[in-house]
């Protein structure tokens, strides 16, 4: 009976003294986006990115061929997108309705300036990113796993010029806490570049 009660003391406290579970990786992705997001545009009233986990960060300049992208992939092959024109053949009921609100949750619409980046613009992010972030990132202890040439940065294959950032390119975090260390450490754009 003395070791069954010595046993049951000794369970309790190493339960008590167990480590915090750590942070789900979807919250702490989550927390990185929405941190990138702000980040990108303070301004009033900020951005808040749906709990739904999207299926890329999107510059703002790149959102509408993302969109065209995934309705097209959802069989609705018609979908165009033009910077000027916006949207064309999009329904606003059925299928079709239904494949936007997907693509919307996967992708959603940032309360932010749109602006398409210049030449310049890019150059300048593209030096800031592999000049200062990726370095700042290794010194905190995210190394960036990797980096695409200039050209590929610039040429808007992925839907958008300017579609890499590092801080997306490093092994997520294992808490939020760190995401926030990496936000404190390395200021994640550049002034040059934000609306």
């Amino acid at each position: 009976m003395r070791w069954r009660v010595l046993l049951l003391s000794l369970a309790i406290t190493l339960t008590g003294c167990a480590a915090h579970p750590a942070d789900s990786a979807a919250d702490v992705s989550l927390h990185l986006q929405q941190r990138l997001d702000t980040a990108f545009n303070p301004g009033p009233g900020g951005i808040d990115r749906p709990a739904a986990t999207p299926v890329r960060f999107a510059l703002p300049n790149g959102w509408g061929n993302l969109m065209r992208r995934c309705m097209n992939d959802g069989g609705f092959e018609t979908v165009g997108f033009d910077r000027e024109d916006g949207f064309t053949n999009v329904g606003e009921t059925g299928d079709s309705a239904l494949a936007w609100y997907q693509c919307t949750q996967q992708l959603p619409e940032y309360d932010t300036v749109y602006v398409e980046f210049t030449d310049e613009q890019l150059d300048r992010l593209y030096d800031y990113y592999v000049e200062v972030l990726v370095p700042c990132a290794g010194a905190v202890g995210f190394a960036v796993t990797e980096v695409p040439s200039r050209a590929a940065f610039a040429d808007g294959g992925e839907g958008q010029a300017g579609w890499w950032h590092p801080f997306l390119s490093v092994e997520l975090p294992p808490s939020i806490e760190d995401v926030d260390l990496l936000f404190a450490k390395c200021d994640p754009y550049p002034e040059s570049v934000r609306p």
